[in-house]
């Protein structure tokens, strides 16, 4: 009975789609049909999830001359057999956790939600139900840091950290256009000092682009940064970890002295772990954006002189303030610790962001973290010049992205000027 009622669905729903032309729909039965066809997805999602596990748990797949249910998975799905492996994991997790497997059946999550959750609740399944809740309030880079979290709870952090660092890999191929791929596996703190690199880099040659009148891409850009960072330890013969870069960004072998990107790792860290060295508890010690890393790696990044460190206990992030315009140091770290991407819902940005008061100063609004947030350039620039408006409302948590927010829409679309609007 369900696969012929299922069978209906997919008639109906492939005759739908065979007949829709996007370009006779207005914007709005646009959006509608869009949040339409997502829970359609989703609910999908659900039913393939529990299909899999059966097809599992059945052996059908041996009958079909499979060598494993991932295989036979991936042929039906049309995926990868890596992306079938981590679905059949959540599927089989689902069973175990009820809060995740309602939202499932109600089209509540995604899969690649289903996925982080079912991975980090099964070891702690005393935060199933924050997860899930996560899942329903944040984008889905929040949801993965806070399962980051759980799951490096649930486990012994320096073993994890150790068992990511055996398998740290660099690959490389060729495409047949000629262009060169990479894939890299790296530990946290290795990945932060790495891409802070390239940060820094980039925000130069986007300066020198600018100057010269370029219209670059930022993500090609960034490729000229890696190129240009790999050449400088070239020229200089330095082997990371070894004698390369010292502390300040310049080259002690040799006589010539090069100058390279001013690179900071941020890391967040309770008082008492710093202390201790290990966490405890609900204690956090973290890259953010990245995840938790052990307290021993914070303390090596320390010796480096290249640890932006947000002590908890040494800075309240929840009443840090200032009395005037200028944002202070300490204000602008614990921003960076609660905001690490646009606050706006959906916007993950992480790069160039601006810092905006909610309540104008000019209202009498202060330099306080209850009034400030960071935005992407683009959200503070519709939020300052064309009446869309930042509201802040409950907190959802404690840590990064813990504040939730309402970002609201005037009814006129802006009309932005072309040196404004977003580049991809």
């Amino acid at each position: 009975m369900l696969l012929a009622s299922l069978t209906q669905i997919t008639d109906q729903l492939r005759s739908s789609v065979a007949e829709l032309d996007p370009e006779r729909l207005s914007g709005p039965d646009a959006d509608r049909l869009l949040q339409s066809f997502a829970e359609i997805e989703r609910l999908a999602s659900a039913g393939k999830l529990l299909a899999a596990r059966r097809v599992e748990s059945s052996n059908v797949w041996r009958r079909s001359g499979h060598r494993s249910a991932a295989a036979h998975v991936a042929e039906a799905t049309g995926t990868g057999l890596g992306p079938a492996i981590t679905a059949l994991e959540a599927a089989r997790h689902l069973g175990s956790l009820p809060a995740t497997d309602e939202a499932v059946r109600q089209g509540k999550l995604s899969e690649a939600q289903v996925k982080e959750i079912t991975g980090a609740a099964i070891l702690q399944p005393d935060a199933e139900q924050s997860l899930v809740d996560t899942a329903g309030q944040q984008p889905l880079s929040v949801l993965k840091l806070r399962c980051r979290r759980v799951r490096a709870a649930g486990q012994d952090q320096q073993a994890s950290y150790d068992a990511v660092r055996r398998s740290r890999y660099l690959r490389n191929w060729v495409e047949d256009s000629g262009a060169v791929r990479f894939d890299a596996r790296l530990t946290p703190d290795e990945g932060a000092r790495l891409l802070a690199s390239v940060t820094a880099e980039t925000e130069r040659l986007v300066h020198e682009a600018r100057r010269a009148g370029l219209d670059e891409p930022r993500r090609a850009l960034a490729a000229d940064a890696l190129v240009s960072l790999a050449g400088g330890l070239a020229s200089r013969g330095s082997v990371p970890g070894t004698d390369g870069p010292s502390a300040d960004g310049t080259s002690d072998r040799g006589a010539v002295q090069v100058e390279g990107p001013s690179a900071v790792v941020h890391v967040r860290v309770d008082h008492a772990a710093l202390m201790r060295g290990h966490v405890e508890g609900d204690e956090l010690c973290e890259i953010p954006g990245i995840g938790p890393i052990p307290v021993e790696v914070a303390r090596r990044l320390a010796v480096d002189s290249i640890l932006n460190v947000l002590v908890t206990d040494g800075v309240d992030v929840t009443a840090v303030a200032h009395g005037g315009r200028t944002i202070p140091i300490a204000l602008r770290r614990a921003l960076a610790e609660r905001d690490p991407e646009c606050v706006v819902p959906g916007c993950t940005t992480r790069e160039n962001l601006e810092i905006d008061h909610t309540i104008r100063f000019a209202d009498g609004g202060k330099a306080s973290l209850a009034n400030l947030a960071r935005l992407c350039h683009w959200h503070h620039y519709l939020k300052t010049y064309h009446g869309h408006l930042l509201e802040r409302t409950e907190r959802v948590g404690d840590g990064p992205s813990s504040v939730a927010w309402r970002w609201i829409a005037p009814d006129d679309p802006p009309v932005v000027p072309r040196h404004i609007r977003r580049t991809a």
